[in-house]
């Protein structure tokens, strides 16, 4: 049996669909219902139950399925690690952040390199929590940042600091102004699938108010481009106010007070090398240094 099967397995399970499983994967519905069917006939007994409406999959089925993650994990991870010893003696450091947070990131992996010169790295934008804890279950990177505490058993997520939002507007615009309400202000926020769309949207409901929202974009780099435009204000944290080119924008306070806390995370099942260790207490004392000054 073959890894692509036991990934097309994986697929129709996942999707609940050969349908849509054929489509994720760009072959032919017949072509993968065959592909199934030969694995039943190979393993001498049923994975699926078919009906005209649903797919089940059955409990040997289950068992199957799990053994076969495994399998495609480890088949995937090894050949990574393979790619990698050709470039380096030491695997590189993957790791999630949110775009807030890559400039002191950047400052933290130019020390970390300082003292790992064989060491490489690769930065990752994951947007989803849940997407970001399959990553850290699935071994796919070492360590992600996220603005909402992970409550998963196997995730140990550590808190690093807290900030505040803050009104982006033009810089001759509220000039006189220590804080201000957005409750009623034309607004510029990212769009859904952000998390930090999540803390203006509870915001809003803890408030009762309706958000006035005149524009949703992907990163607060294009947000602060349209308040330059006039076209509204950007709710954004103020690290990211502090460490970008944020020129011609004044930064106000929002009243009431809107926060948020980041958040380093990884797996609690995993072997990390010492240089993923050391980049992650990096972290940590960095901001307990900022936080006491």
């Amino acid at each position: 049996m073959k890894i692509i099967q036991l990934e097309y397995f994986i697929e129709v399970v996942n999707q609940n669909s050969f349908t849509k499983a054929a489509r994720t994967l760009h072959i032919s519905q017949p072509s993968l219902t065959a592909t199934i069917k030969k694995m039943e006939n190979d393993l001498g007994y049923l994975l699926l139950k078919r009906t005209t409406k649903e797919i089940s999959i059955t409990e040997k089925g289950i068992q199957f399925y799990n053994h076969a993650l495994e399998i495609v994990q480890q088949y995937h991870q090894t050949l990574e690690k393979m790619y990698d010893l050709k470039l380096s003696q030491t695997p590189k450091i993957k790791m999630s952040i949110l775009e807030s947070t890559s400039y002191w990131v950047s400052l933290l992996i130019k020390q970390h390199n300082l003292q790992n010169p064989d060491q490489h790295y690769q930065i990752l934008d994951i947007l989803e929590p849940q997407k970001l804890t399959q990553k850290l279950v699935n071994f796919d990177i070492h360590i992600g940042l996220s603005n909402d505490f992970i409550k998963h058993e196997d995730i140990v997520s550590i808190p690093l600091y807290k900030e505040d939002y803050v009104l982006l507007t033009p810089i001759d615009e509220y000039q006189n102004q220590k804080s201000i309400s957005i409750k009623h202000l034309p607004l510029i926020v990212p769009n859904k699938q952000y998390q930090v769309r999540t803390h203006i949207d509870e915001y809003f409901n803890h408030l009762g108010v309706r958000p006035n929202i005149v524009m949703e974009v992907e990163r607060f780099e294009v947000a602060a481009n349209f308040v330059r435009q006039g076209m509204g204000y950007a709710v954004i944290p103020r690290i990211y106010y502090q460490s970008f080119n944020t020129n011609a924008l004044n930064a106000i306070q929002i009243r009431p007070n809107m926060k948020r806390k980041i958040y380093i995370n990884y797996s609690r099942k995993r072997q990390y090398s010492e240089q993923v260790l050391s980049f992650v207490k990096m972290c940590q004392s960095y901001w307990e240094n900022v936080n006491m000054s």
